[in-house]
């Protein structure tokens, strides 16, 4: 976080390309990734760290 402090559109790019990586790894094993459990892992944290600052700021 602290690399990318004050950048969250390139962090969000950059964990959503390391879910790109991650869904890409589980089909070449051979699986069949649960895409909804790896958005809110790699991606979903954000809009909820979001919604947290907005209600800081009432």
């Amino acid at each position: 976080m602290a690399e990318f402090y004050g950048h969250s559109i390139a962090l969000a790019f950059y964990l959503a390309a390391s879910m790109r990586e991650a869904i890409d790894d589980a089909y070449d094993l051979g699986l069949r990734p649960d895409l909804p459990t790896l958005h809110a892992r790699f991606l979903g944290w954000m809009s909820l760290a979001r919604r947290r600052r907005r209600s800081h700021r009432l």
